[in-house]
């Protein structure tokens, strides 16, 4: 509206300087050139209207000087965005007078120049963060490619000890074998269900969620015994507050124990000293709040800002992984599945907190 508003005041403003062209030139054309050219009588008319004629095309190109000009640097600006070209318009001096202001016949147009600007902007903006979500994506289907691996080599190794006809292998040694592939193996389907999991959340299918009514408290409880009972958690201390042992609410018990056994085993896994991991459940109102804190090595300014970002590793394939990066990216899904939500505090060498809200549903 500020657009059609400037406009008609420009347009109106271009009238009456045609208006005031007439007024100077026909007067001084008729009482003072004409006489002294020797014209006189009723013959000079034809050259009047000669002279308003000159003076209204006039007129005319420089209303289409000065309505059209802008409108073709806009245009030129359109074409290089257009053509993924987000440096400043070469031409962008010409909008502005000494002061720094939009020259006049800019200023019809500003809004549209301001939102080409930041338009520009946000198209820069963006570029660089593809770039950046590219080789991500480069580098975390290396990291998929080295954690598979990984497992499969050990796999063949054992596997190729155990059919070597030169060696007679005793039944405990069979039996170590046997249990290191099977342990990669279960690695292997883990990262297979990651994988499937991402996918999932990542693209139009949905992820089936089959809430039931049950005891959040003992859920999360069950949960913590099967973490602290893990090989790589039995190091660690586990705590668990909560001010009532009663707590009924609907939510999936498969999904969700995935998304905390996620959390915890991030948790076990990035520590290699012992710390102490502290469970707090309370409810607040319609809504109830689990509260994970460690006070183990915390995170980076950069890991805490893409932990969601299921592309984003944080190691790099020379280092020990011990999952896909998906771990945090399926969390924040999983609990987005439950209409619930996920933030996450850390600092360097202070440790972790996640909270998760979840909404109470009974019925």
């Amino acid at each position: 509206m500020k657009i059609q508003r400037r406009f008609i005041q420009h347009l109106l403003l271009g009238f009456a300087f045609w208006l005031l062209l007439l007024t100077l030139t026909v007067p001084l054309t008729m009482e003072w050139i004409l006489p002294k050219l020797g014209f006189g009588g009723e013959r000079y008319e034809w050259i009047v209207m000669v002279v308003i004629g000159l003076v209204t095309i006039l007129w005319i190109i420089w209303c289409g000087w000065y309505f059209g000009s802008p409108l073709l640097l806009v245009m030129k600006w359109i074409a290089q965005l257009g053509n993924e070209d987000f440096s400043p318009l070469i031409e962008r001096n010409k909008r502005y007078n000494r002061k720094g202001k939009f020259k006049l016949r800019f200023r019809l147009y500003q809004e549209v120049i301001n939102q080409l600007d930041d338009m520009r902007a946000q198209l820069q903006k963006s570029k660089g963060e593809r770039a950046q979500l590219e080789k991500a994506k480069r580098d975390w289907i290396a990291g998929i490619s080295h954690d598979l691996k990984t497992p499969l080599t050990y796999i063949k190794g054992y596997s190729t000890l155990l059919l070597n006809a030169d060696y007679d292998w005793s039944k405990e040694e069979q039996h170590n074998f046997i249990r290191e592939i099977d342990d990669k193996g279960s690695h292997m389907e883990q990262l297979v269900q990651d994988l499937n999991l991402a996918m999932r959340f990542d693209g139009s299918q949905s992820v089936p969620i089959c809430k039931t009514k049950q005891n959040i408290v003992s859920f999360v409880q069950q949960v913590l015994a099967n973490v602290s009972n893990d090989l790589r958690g039995q190091k660690h201390q586990f705590e668990l507050q909560m001010e009532t042992h009663d707590l009924a609410m609907k939510f999936d018990p498969h999904l969700l124990k995935r998304a905390l056994q996620n959390i915890y085993m991030n948790a076990v896994i990035h520590n290699e000293a012992a710390i102490t991991i502290t469970t707090t459940i309370k409810k607040q109102h319609d809504t109830v709040t689990i509260c994970i804190q460690d006070n183990g090595i915390g995170m980076s300014e950069e890991t805490l800002q893409n932990l969601f970002n299921r592309y984003y590793r944080g190691t790099t394939t020379e280092q020990q992984s011990e999952g896909t990066g998906l771990g945090m990216a399926i969390v924040k899904s999983l609990i987005e599945a439950h209409e619930g939500t996920i933030t996450v505090e850390s600092m360097l060498q202070q440790g972790t907190k996640f909270i998760i809200a979840l909404p109470i549903l009974v019925d």
